[in-house]
């Protein structure tokens, strides 16, 4: 109240002393420019130039006013397009969830440019492409995405890899991850990556050669890796002219660790047996010699050497294990092959009575038919079939 009262009498009194000097001295202005002159008191000039500063200054602040609404205006659009976008976004990965693939990939890609992480929208756009089976159009997307994202360049290639593994392209997903392995030779997911499509692909030497380089909690057993690159590398020499003679130089390459696997064993005896039967009879009895695997056991009924010779071995070797019905059941199949019908069937049907066999019951089934008892020879096939998973 006080500074009121104080601004009202300075106000007054700058009033009263104007208009003191206005009345004394009303003053006299001339302006004159070509052939037009202007004169007017000297108050009546100061007083147009305020209301002129005045009106300068409100065109002024109306401009403003005006840019700046133009600016709210324009900024309110852009939210409203920005927030448009983001929720067409979310409508893309929740339809993604759900497996709508087509549309989830349109939502995407409609609003990858207007929010602040394309990469995202693009990336998830080229695994719904990818799902659809489109990939050119996976892999159009994905370099958009590398472009929208410089600094993600490396991160599009592993997604890249990793969707062509799930298509079914191995070939190309080795490609695109052996690119990445040049730039980053140690990366744990590009490892990975090339692991899996290589062991997929049944390259077991480059499995093995990947194995170690692994991570150590998704290092395999080495021992394994090794096992099956040699199991692959017997299967070519079984598909190959000379078997037995490339079998020989496999075997002899191969680590002495593993010429006790089961299966390696087994693989080196059906390479040989086909050309050198005598020869893949002996490597079997040698193995069977330091350990008695059942699997070795049967397949020694059906090397195709010598069965008269290959009978007096076996039973040699039931006098150490007389009721082994898995030897009972080479010694039957050794019997029926050196024409000696009836010892085949004691042999089997001791078997029986230690094991139940669907192996045994068919091959009684098939000596009980060739003598012509049908009844029989169905009694038994039924069982085995009865057996069988």
């Amino acid at each position: 109240m006080i500074r009121f009262l104080v601004l009202l009498t300075i106000g007054l009194a700058a009033g009263g002393l104007l208009a003191f000097l206005m009345v004394r001295d009303p003053g006299y202005v001339l302006v004159a420019y070509d052939e037009v002159t202007v004169e007017t008191s000297l108050w009546f000039a100061l007083a147009c130039f305020v209301a002129l500063a005045v009106l300068v200054y409100l065109v002024a602040f109306l401009v403003r006013r005006a840019a700046r609404s133009g600016f709210a205006v324009s900024g309110w659009f852009r939210w409203r397009r920005v927030a448009k976008a983001r929720n067409r976004s979310l409508e893309g990965f929740m339809l993604s969830a759900e497996g709508r693939w087509s549309e989830a990939k349109q939502a995407l890609l409609e609003s990858a440019d207007r929010v602040d992480t394309p990469l995202a929208n693009l990336v998830a756009a080229a695994r719904a492409a990818n799902e659809l089976e489109r990939y050119e159009e996976r892999d159009a997307i994905l370099a958009r995405a590398g472009e929208s994202t410089p600094q993600a360049a490396f991160t599009v290639e592993l997604v890249r890899a990793e969707l062509q593994r799930a298509a079914g392209q191995w070939g190309r997903s080795i490609a695109t991850l052996d690119a990445l392995r040049e730039r980053a030779p140690r990366h744990p997911v590009v490892l990975k990556g090339l692991f899996e499509a290589h062991r997929h692909l049944d390259d077991w030497d480059a499995v093995a050669e990947l194995a170690p380089s692994l991570p150590k909690d998704a290092a395999p057993d080495m021992a394994d890796i090794h096992a099956a690159a040699w199991r692959a590398r017997f299967a070519k020499v079984k598909a190959s002219d000379h078997a037995a003679e490339h079998a020989r130089k496999a075997w002899k390459a191969m680590p002495k660790q593993l010429r006790t696997d089961e299966g390696l064993v087994l693989d080196h005896v059906d390479a040989l047996a086909g050309d050198a039967p005598v020869e893949a009879e002996a490597a079997l009895r040698q193995a069977l010699k330091k350990a008695w695997r059942e699997a070795w056991v049967r397949r020694y009924a059906n090397v195709g050497a010598d069965p008269v010779k290959q009978l007096a071995i076996a039973k040699q070797w039931q006098k150490r294990r007389p009721d082994d019905p898995v030897l009972l059941l080479t010694l039957g199949r050794l019997s029926a092959a050196t024409g000696n019908t009836d010892e085949a069937k004691s042999y089997l049907e001791a078997s029986l009575e230690h094991r139940e066999d669907p192996a045994t019951l068919a091959e009684l089934g098939r000596l009980y038919s060739k003598d012509g008892d049908r009844d029989a020879a169905n009694a038994y096939l039924a069982r085995a079939l009865a057996l069988k998973p």
